[in-house]
Parts: C-alpha cells; structure tokens; sequence
C-alpha cells in the first residue's frame, strides 16, 4: 500500500510539472511568439484574414491614411486611397500579405480591450475595431514624388538623419494594390520591369560615383594628409593594362580631393586608391554598412562589397569609382548620406512612429537610436565640405536651392545590359541637416535627372522661414 501511494505520488507530480509546463509554453506562444505567428506568411490567417474584425489602417505622419479597411455587404474590405503610390511600403492585403501590411500584421488585427470589445460587439453589435499604426512617411512628399518619377524605373528614399524617420519611400514602375488578386498573375510574370520589388530596399545597384564618398573616406582615415594629394588629370590614365576615362573624355587638370569630388574625377579616385591599397576601402565599406544587413521594418537586401584584399589593380580601380561588383541599394546609399551629415553617426531606419488603439488612443512612440558611428566627426566635416563644393561648384549644381546650402554627389552607374543609371545622394541644409535623400533613376544616360529631383524634393520638405 505504501508503495501504491509513494507510486501515486510520484504519479501526480510528474503529471502537475507537465501540465505546468504546458501552461508556460502557451503563455511564451502567446506572449512572446504570437506576433511571429501571426505575421508569418504561410499563416493561413495571413492570406485569409478575419471579416469580422476592421483591419487597424495605416496613417501617414499627418493622419492621411495610406490603407484603411470600409465595410462592404457584411464583410470588411481594405482599400488603398493612393494606389500604387504607397505599394510597395504600406504593401497589400489580398491573397497574401506584403508590406507593413505583413511586417506589422499582428497589430492591425490586434483588439486593444478585447474582452469588452467582444462583449460589446455580442450585447449592442459595435464593430470590432484593431490597432492602427501612424508612419513617419509625408504622403504629400510620397505623392509628388511618384508623380515626378511617372514611367521611370527607379527609387528615391529621403529620411531625416538625425532620428532616422522614413519621410518618403518610392520605387516605380507599381503597381495598385486595391487590384492585386485580380492581377496577380500579370505582376509576377512581368520580368522586365519587376513591378514588385521595392527597388528602394531591395534593389541593387553598381553605386557609381556616389561611392567616392566611400573612397575619400578610406583615404581620409589611412591619413587625411591625403585630402591634399594632387592628381594631373588629362581626362584618362591608365593602371596596369586598365584605362580610366573621366566623363565625356573630360581633362580636369591638377586637382586635389575637393576638387576631384566636385568635377567627380574618375582619374584621381583611381590613382587614391592605387595609392591606399584595397584594405582601406574595405573598411571604410564595411563601416557604411556593406556587407551587413540594415535592420528595417520593410524586406531589404544586402550592400555586396566582394572584393578581397588582394585585388588585381582593374577590379580595385574599377571599386573605387564605384564600378566592378559592388552593389549597393538606395536605401544603403541614403545611409551614407545620412551618415556624413549627421556628424559620423547613422541612425536605425524606421518607418513606424507608434500605434493607435481602436479607440483612437496613442499607445506608444518609436524611439530612435544609433546604429553605428561609421566616421569620426573630423572626417564627416571634411566630407561635408567636399559635398558643398560638388554641389556649388560641380556636378551636382542641378541639385542647388538660392536660399539653402546643399551638399551631395551625384553618379552615373554604368549598366552592362543598356543605359547607364542616374545615381544623387545627398543632404540639406548642409550645415544642419534634416534630411537626406538617395535617388537612382534607371536608363537615363547621366546624372543630371536624379540630382534635378533632388532639388524638387529638399525645396518641398525645407522649411525656409
């Protein structure tokens, strides 16, 4: 009998762990795991959704929403107010999810006060009301934008370098998500211009002459005695068995780094880095995010610098002018920008600025950090004079405003199968920046398109009183 019972006991205390084991494991799911559950995409819940409950929207900075669910014959419906214009950010909600409609899924379909809401909802028929999110994106900003790019392929991403806030995200060709299941099967088999992919985050891109900023600042840091190295360019040069040639065969004459920055001389970015070697370049790569995965709220890709060590002098010229196999993405590239204009420092990305509950209540705040010093404070002035020059003086003049200092660098990125690219990053006021932007316009020959609507956009966000 005493065994029986010692039996019994050991019976119970076995079976009290497990099921307290179970309850925790729920709890963590619940708790901890849940939002994952939700958002994830083969989540059937994700592609069909709940009817019954109205989809949080998604606000611009201003309170304009960007998507927003209508009730229609007994059923919620999402509807997009701008169409394609926030496609590939505000994403979509049809027979599958993308978008913050993905990343953030869980809040949107998340009841604050569920119990009473459900309780409301059976007693007196109130609708079920989710979580909205308010982003940082101008929609205003957003809107003109995409109305300048109109039948170009190509991205602009503008954020403030200070906290990092997304004020606008564009990539086109789009297409209109209030349609996207009728669609579906044309936007997936449209290879040429690739309609879904976010060319902002996603895209990648020989960087062109946008790179040099990278250059510069690997020599700057090898020994910034160099800002003072002097080049004779006669418009070409040769390195081993490789010639470079400056745009349209032009000879600079003798230039020093600002110099060469401002004219973009292909020739003295080319004898830096024979000068430096690859190892600098490396670093200074490394250290503005290539090769590392941003964290962002939206699907990106990945900067890739391959080049080792040890190049052969063709690939570690061709690097340095921002050509060979490096490719970077606008949004790595606004980075940089960002980077120089806030002193070294790049702040995290992001694109929500906080949660409203059903009942129109803020219930949090994102809040900004830095990601990395990626350049001491010395070496970002020295950029930032570099920059004013390029755009006062060379060839980024288009991007110029009379009564705001500009700084940025423009770039032509060849293209292996047509065209070459129009490539401007950059940022304003130069001399306390509040934003900083990078554009690539595909296929238009030079950089004169992308540093012109660089210009529209620092005159539409600057507040000049």
């Amino acid at each position: 009998m005493k065994d029986l019972r010692k039996n019994l006991r050991h019976m119970f205390w076995f079976l009290a762990v497990l099921f307290i084991s179970l309850g925790g494991y729920f709890v963590y799911v619940a708790a901890i795991e849940g939002e994952g559950f939700i958002a994830h995409p083969f989540n059937a819940r994700v592609a069909v959704g709940d009817d019954s409950i109205r989809r949080g929207a998604i606000y611009d900075a201003r309170g304009v929403p960007i998507a927003q669910s209508v009730y229609d014959y007994g059923r919620y419906v999402r509807q997009y107010p701008f169409g394609p214009v926030f496609a590939h950010t505000a994403g979509y909600s049809g027979m599958s999810k993308a978008g913050l409609e993905l990343s953030r899924n869980f809040t949107l379909y998340r009841l604050n006060w569920e119990l009473v809401q459900r309780a409301a909802h059976v007693a007196l028929g109130q609708e079920l009301r989710a979580n909205s999110i308010v982003t940082t994106f101008d929609a205003g900003l957003q809107q003109m934008i995409f109305d300048s790019l109109g039948t170009s392929r190509g991205a602009v991403v503008v954020l403030d370098p200070t906290t990092g806030a997304m004020l606008a995200m564009v990539s086109t060709p789009s297409f209109d998500p209030n349609h996207i299941t009728e669609n579906w099967n044309n936007l997936i088999g449209d290879a040429e211009n690739s309609p879904l992919l976010n060319r902002a985050a996603q895209g990648l891109y020989p960087p062109g002459s946008t790179f040099k900023v990278i250059t510069a600042l690997a020599a700057l840091e090898y020994d910034e005695d160099l800002a003072d190295f002097v080049f004779d360019c006669t418009g070409h040069a040769h390195f081993g068995g490789e010639t470079i040639q400056c745009w349209g065969g032009n000879a600079h004459g003798a230039v020093d780094m600002h110099g060469a920055m401002a004219v973009s001389c292909n020739g003295y970015f080319a004898a830096l880095a024979e000068k430096i070697g690859a190892e600098p370049i490396i670093q200074a790569a490394e250290q503005m995010l290539f090769n590392t995965a941003i964290p962002f709220e939206l699907a990106t890709s990945m900067a890739q610098f391959p080049m080792g060590t040890e190049p052969a002098i063709d690939e570690l010229i061709q690097t340095a002018i921002g050509q060979g196999r490096t490719t970077a993405t606008p949004l790595n590239m606004a980075l940089v920008a960002a980077a120089v204009a806030n002193g070294g420092t790049v702040m995290a990305p992001y694109v929500v600025d906080g949660v409203l509950s059903g009942f129109d209540n803020r219930a949090g705040a994102a809040t900004p950090y830095s990601m990395a010093q990626v350049m001491d404070a010395r070496a970002a002035a020295v950029l930032n004079e570099m920059l004013i020059e390029a755009v006062n003086t060379g060839t980024g003049i288009p991007a110029a405003l009379p009564h705001v200092q500009v700084a940025g660098k423009t770039g032509t990125a060849q293209n292996a199968t047509g065209i070459d690219h129009s490539w401007f990053i950059g940022y304003a006021p130069a001399e306390n920046a509040t934003v900083a932007l990078a554009i690539i316009i595909e296929n238009t020959g030079g950089g004169t398109r992308a540093t012109q609507l660089a210009r529209e956009i620092f005159d539409f966000v600057i507040d000049y009183d």
